[in-house]
């Protein structure tokens, strides 16, 4: 038993770039969805800003400027990230991040779409992970 949660371990650690830290940018035409993230068994954003035209959102406006939000849910594996983000009081989802992440030999791409609450809807590219 120890040996198969030890196996699935080094398994999960080994995939790209759901076991790494750093920043993941998804950016389209007008918008930019900038995380940092950081990984541990489970994905953690510590921070996210969302700049749609000159309007920002953040969920930490002290550090980076822009009307509150939160991060409702969020799910990642080596195949998909999924990150809902909330208003300030965890009222209502406001942005929706739904990217599917591909690799073959040494090409990585990832990208997907992302919504916003009266804002619209974007085809974005994920595929720059620092």
């Amino acid at each position: 038993m120890k040996r198969a949660l030890l196996a699935a371990g080094l398994l999960a650690s080994a995939a790209w770039p759901a076991q790494a830290t750093g920043e993941l940018t998804c950016a389209g035409e007008g918008v930019s969805i900038d995380l940092l993230v950081g990984h541990m068994d489970v994905l953690s954003i510590a921070r996210a800003v969302i700049t749609i035209g000159s309007e920002s959102w953040s969920t930490a406006p002290d550090i980076m400027p822009g009307s509150p939000i939160t991060i409702g849910q969020g799910f990642e594996d080596d195949r998909i990230l999924i990150v809902d983000f909330t208003d300030g009081n965890v009222d209502a989802i406001l942005g929706k991040l739904r990217v599917i992440k591909a690799e073959e030999g040494d090409s990585r791409v990832a990208g997907g779409v992302f919504t916003f609450k009266e804002k619209g809807a974007f085809v974005v590219d994920c595929s720059e992970f620092q």
